[in-house]
């Protein structure tokens, strides 16, 4: 009885921090109660409404975008955490709203962030209540509050990051090699269904816990064996991911995203916590934590490995890395990688698990006196930076607001003008995509176009000419997009941005693109879907028979690892 007490309540503390911190920062845009249009807002809702409408008019289309970003016909979600897009855009289309959605995304994302560094915690062997703070810290800091004030998908990434630093001790936390290998394969998967950049971050913060593994462990031929078998299934997955860009960045030039200066974008002290700045009061803890380590690093060396791992990605996401002379030599970072900050999103949760387990050591060693006043000190942090966080989103949010509206509505009013992923026909850099075609996509420009979508996924134009002339139709066509042009097939000349040029007729005029898929990515797709499938089942095996085995894919956590 008393382990499955502690059992619920190892589920219910991390659900009910999530909960809290969550509607704490809801709470200028409960207020209101209106939706919220931030930084990051345009770009991938205009994902979700795709697939809302996709639900809703049960015209559904992988690769070619129908609806969103105004309806050009754009490939956007199938290289963009394609699975993901499709579980919100189905939640946009229960809720009906942006404010519910908005209000709904917000609370899953805490609730996911907060059970991951909570179960982190445990994972490092430290107290509830110390799992508890450290979560706390986690939730307050960098990507993870910024969510409500900005949107942006990093945050995703972020609340992911735990999970994978669970499977990165397994890695560790054995001399044989037997890891969850599984687990592995699958976390990493989960991440890149959601954000594809996170998964590149994850890998490289599993570097040196795979290393630190290799040199210690006692059967190095099964420890590298099991990692290939988690890369199977990781690759099994992702099948649709990797198959999607290779399928797309073979056959076609993709435009790159937006140059950002590398050194600009790296963390700063700040007066708050958000994905840019950090709080004096938090480098003063880690740099607390790192001289404990430095000075006691024969207690444990699962504590140094992750907090010099913690502190070399920390360094590297502020603007004391050289990144101006960086950006120089590699300038393709600028638009690939954009946000050195991004890396905290690794360095925080290490960082901050590592003082769980430091805490933890210092209890065994004096009295709680020291203990005690440890928690009080990072509370103190947590309230203030909760405090700045609360300031902050109340002023994004209500200096964005847009109403009480429907997803057609917001979209319709708003066409996202984003140049990524769009079949550029030359190279040009991102700016330069803006004056050549995309800044005349407007709402008024589509006006004497009819658009339809057909039951076949395909995109139907209509429009009245007076005469006949060379005009632009209003979307986008990749090397594998086909053309029908008053009932003829055409290989039409394209803009600079894809855009066809077609010479319309006096009167009626029709155009209908499709996107054809080869047989080779449909395969894919479907191992993707089918393995996907296949763990859903085994899980429900494991969570409601668990004394039916399953032979080497049981997940039991005392033969394989824990739980996520």
């Amino acid at each position: 009885m008393q382990i499955t007490k502690k059992k619920y309540y190892d589920y219910l503390v991390p659900f009910a921090l999530g909960l809290i911190l969550a509607t704490i920062l809801l709470i200028p845009q409960f207020q209101i109660h209106t939706g919220v249009k931030l930084s990051d807002t345009q770009f991938h809702f205009n994902r979700f409404y795709d697939v809302y409408e996709q639900f809703k008019n049960h015209n559904f289309s992988y690769f070619q975008m129908n609806y969103g970003f105004g309806q050009t016909g754009r490939v956007v979600n199938a290289v963009y955490g394609p699975f993901f897009s499709y579980i919100l855009g189905f939640l946009l289309f229960i809720t009906g709203s942006w404010f519910k959605f908005q209000v709904l995304i917000t609370y899953i994302v805490f609730i996911i962030g907060s059970y991951g560094m909570y179960r982190l915690s445990l994972k490092l062997k430290t107290s509830r209540i110390t799992a508890i703070v450290v979560t706390l810290l986690f939730l307050t800091t960098g990507y993870m509050s910024s969510w409500t004030n900005s949107n942006s998908f990093s945050t995703w990434g972020a609340a992911l990051v735990p999970y994978v630093l669970i499977q990165a001790v397994n890695l560790v936390d054995n001399d044989k090699g037997d890891f969850n290998w599984i687990g592995l394969g699958i976390t990493m998967a989960v991440v890149a269904q959601v954000h594809l950049l996170s998964t590149v971050i994850c890998v490289s913060a599993l570097v040196p816990f795979f290393t630190y593994s290799l040199c210690q462990s006692k059967n190095k031929a099964v420890l590298c064996l099991n990692l290939v078998k988690a890369v199977v299934v990781f690759l099994v997955l992702t099948a649709n991911v990797w198959g999607a860009f290779l399928l797309l960045y073979s056959t076609n030039h993709m435009a790159p995203t937006y140059d950002y200066p590398l050194s600009s974008t790296a963390i700063t002290v700040g007066v708050i916590s958000v994905w840019n700045t950090i709080l004096d009061s938090i480098l003063v803890i880690f740099f607390v934590q790192l001289c404990y380590v430095l000075t006691n690093f024969k207690e444990s060396k699962l504590n140094n490995l992750i907090t010099i791992e913690g502190i070399v990605f920390l360094f590297l996401s502020s603007q004391l890395f050289p990144w101006t002379f960086i950006e120089t030599k590699f300038p393709v970072l600028k638009s690939t990688f954009q946000f050195p900050n991004r890396l905290t999103t690794i360095a925080y949760p290490l960082l901050f698990a590592a003082i769980g387990v430091t805490i933890t050591e210092l209890s065994k060693k004096y009295d709680n006196k020291i203990t005690n006043l440890s928690y009080l000190l990072l509370v103190g942090i947590i309230l203030s930076n909760l405090s700045a966080n609360y300031i902050f989103t109340n002023h994004r949010v209500k200096e964005n607001s847009i109403g009480e509206v429907t997803p057609q509505e917001f979209i319709d009013n708003n066409i996202s003008k984003a140049p990524e992923y769009l079949p550029i026909q030359k190279k040009l850099a991102a700016g330069e995509i803006q004056n050549n075609g995309l800044n005349d996509l407007s709402p008024d420009s589509n006006k004497k176009f009819n658009k339809k979508v057909l039951s076949s996924g395909s995109l139907k134009l209509s429009w009245q000419s007076k005469k006949r002339e060379v005009i632009v139709l209003p979307i986008f066509m990749y090397h594998q997009s086909q053309l029908i042009f008053n009932n003829k097939r055409l290989n039409p000349n394209l803009t600079a941005i894809g855009m066809p040029f077609v010479q319309s007729e006096p009167g009626e005029n029709t155009a209908i693109l499709s996107f054809k898929v080869p047989l080779w990515f449909t395969i894919l797709l479907y191992i993707s879907l089918v393995g996907w499938l296949l763990i859903i089942v085994l899980k429900i095996f494991d969570i409601f028979l668990p004394n039916f085995k399953l032979n080497k894919f049981n997940f039991d956590q005392k033969k394989v690892g824990s739980k996520l």
